[in-house]
């Protein structure tokens, strides 16, 4: 920002009561808070279509077996807690 654009605002600035530079304060603040809360938007955005570029950039025969590798994972764990399902609602059904 130039010199003189600084020197304007500053000279505005001297013009306004206390309150109103209170009030200021507050504007800015909440513009800050928004304007960081969008960029962190637009960044978690940005990661999230990049994970699905390198996603979509894969060939077929990796994604099949990570797709498998998960599957087998995901199918362990949930033998897992359904072993202990059954008992549990036979003891539920005791009560």
């Amino acid at each position: 920002m130039s010199q003189a654009i600084l020197k304007q605002i500053v000279n505005q600035l001297e013009m306004l009561e206390f309150f109103e530079l209170q009030e200021l304060d507050r504007a800015i603040g909440k513009y800050l808070a928004q304007k960081q809360q969008a960029t962190q938007q637009n960044q978690k955005l940005a990661k999230k279509k990049q994970l699905f570029r390198e996603w979509d950039d894969i060939s077929d025969e990796e994604a099949a077996v990570l797709k498998a590798e998960f599957s087998a994972e995901d199918l362990a764990f949930a033998e897992v807690v359904l072993s202990d399902y059954l008992p549990q609602l036979q003891q539920q059904d005791k009560i």
